[in-house]
């Protein structure tokens, strides 16, 4: 059975093996703790991503060092008398080493390794904070070692490590099950506990502190919950606003256990029941994002999952009046991109916008409706990826002078004006690529009408 220090060591063999660094030297710093002003604490620590996918650790003030002539070796900070008074103990040298399966040093001998490799040229990967604070790290007299950084080559390692981190192997995904499990929870206190007079800040709580009650290592983004027309900024910060009976509520949350990331996204009304409008438009949202799961198998392109939705959705909106136009003009014309302006979704894994979302070579397109989407390659096993369409009816565009001259006559300015107040609405679930197509990971929250409404009439008869 492969434990997590083998498949470590495995992850960081593939890519000496793929790019060999001959006489350069590699260094992959985690990143500095950032203090707090006012106190002697820091804020949450959170290691480079490239650093945690090939130390297998979240140590800060760390470097991973490779070298032909000194393998892998992890240099740490071990805290003196001092820090143990404030901080603890800390852990042992032993206890890392079996943890991440390679030499491990205290950071002082840092110093030795850099003379040892003095004349090489050093590429970086990880936190750049090194280059800018080496003082922290131990080194204050960096620049003695008359160091040539290879920017091109650190540049080809860094894609190469995107690259590896899209497939995910049974490791991750189990971790990212667990962190799935918590955001399952989290959301099902949000759909029982959100009513009238609650706010947008109490109802994070709520989840929030479920995410940590079920095992998560802390939230995996800053939370969005918007109710009203605060549901339609993309990325919102609670607020004191207190929900009000009519309106929906969106909550964009998501767990993090062990450095791997859940992002959910449901859409609820405050009240027992969708109403009018909402009903319709929620539908239209449902449908669009449970296509595209049922599209999902190795080897389709995630940007044609992005336009398929776009054409759906305009699709919807003409049927309900809200644009004007066939489905493909409408997107020709990015009309709908106005009221879903972001991608389909985006790569899952150490990062909620993980790495090696765009295929290398292919160029971001200046289009609308094309923008920003995070994500365009095939698709292949083991990948994960997140399935978010979403409505949204924003202030900023629809005031918008030109965008009102632009879509003069594809969108129904006089019934839009009616409904600017509405919100938005977006449903999102993980989903990791399978050899027979999408399966979402965990629990699934509910979001069919027929489920949410039968989860808020309870709720709100208690």
């Amino acid at each position: 059975m492969e434990t997590h220090s083998t498949r470590i060591r495995q992850r960081r063999e593939r890519i000496i093996q793929d790019c060999p660094l001959k006489q350069s030297a590699l260094l992959i710093p985690s990143g500095l703790t950032i203090p707090i002003a006012g106190t002697d604490q820091f804020h949450d620590f959170h290691a480079h991503n490239e650093y945690v996918y090939l130390a297998g650790a979240h140590l800060p003030a760390s470097i991973l060092t490779y070298s032909k002539d000194s393998e892998w070796t992890l240099f740490v900070q071990i805290p003196d008398m001092e820090e143990r008074v404030w901080t603890g103990e800390g852990e042992t040298l032993s206890a890392i080493t079996k943890r991440v399966g390679m030499e491990v040093q205290p950071i002082k001998e840092l110093k030795n390794w850099l003379e040892k490799n003095r004349g090489s040229s050093f590429c970086f990967l990880g936190n750049d904070d090194f280059k800018k604070q080496p003082e922290r790290y131990g080194i204050p007299e960096w620049n003695s070692y008359e160091t040539i950084i290879d920017h091109d080559l650190g540049a080809e390692l860094s894609q190469l490590v995107s690259e590896n981190r899209r497939s995910k192997d049974s490791s991750e995904l189990a971790r990212m099950e667990k962190a799935a499990q918590a955001t399952y929870a989290g959301h099902m206190v949000g759909l029982s506990k959100a009513r009238a007079g609650m706010t947008e800040r109490e109802l994070q709580i709520e989840i929030e502190s479920m995410f940590f009650k079920e095992g998560a290592s802390r939230t995996a983004y800053g939370s969005i919950v918007g109710s009203g027309i605060n549901a339609s900024i993309l990325h919102f910060v609670p607020t004191k606003k207190k929900f009000q009976e009519g309106e929906m509520v969106l909550v964009d949350a998501g767990a993090e256990f062990d450095g791997y990331a859940s992002d959910v996204t449901r859409t609820y009304p405050v009240g027992k029941k969708f109403t009018g409008i909402q009903k319709n438009l929620y539908e239209l949202i449902l449908s669009v994002q449970e296509n595209a799961i049922q599209r999902i198998k190795p080897g389709v392109e995630y940007k044609e999952l992005h336009l398929n939705a776009s054409l759906e959705i305009a699709s919807g909106l003409n049927d309900m009046g809200i644009l004007n136009g066939t489905p493909e003009a409408l997107v020709e014309q990015d009309a709908q991109a106005i009221f879903f302006p972001h991608g389909l979704g985006h790569l899952l894994g150490l990062a909620t916008h993980d790495a090696g979302g765009c295929l290398e070579g292919r160029a971001p397109s200046d289009r609308a409706s094309l923008r920003n989407l995070r994500a365009d390659l095939p698709l292949e096993e083991n990948y994960v990826v997140t399935i978010e369409p979403g409505i949204y009816f924003i202030k900023t565009l629809l005031d918008d002078p030109q965008t009102r001259k632009i879509h003069k006559e594809t969108i129904s300015w006089t019934l839009v004006d009616q409904i600017q107040n509405f919100g938005g609405i977006r449903i999102e679930d993980d989903i990791v690529v399978t050899a027979n197509g999408g399966k979402v990971i965990g629990p699934m929250v509910p979001k069919t009408i027929n489920e949410i409404e039968n989860i808020r009439e309870t709720a709100l008869q208690s």
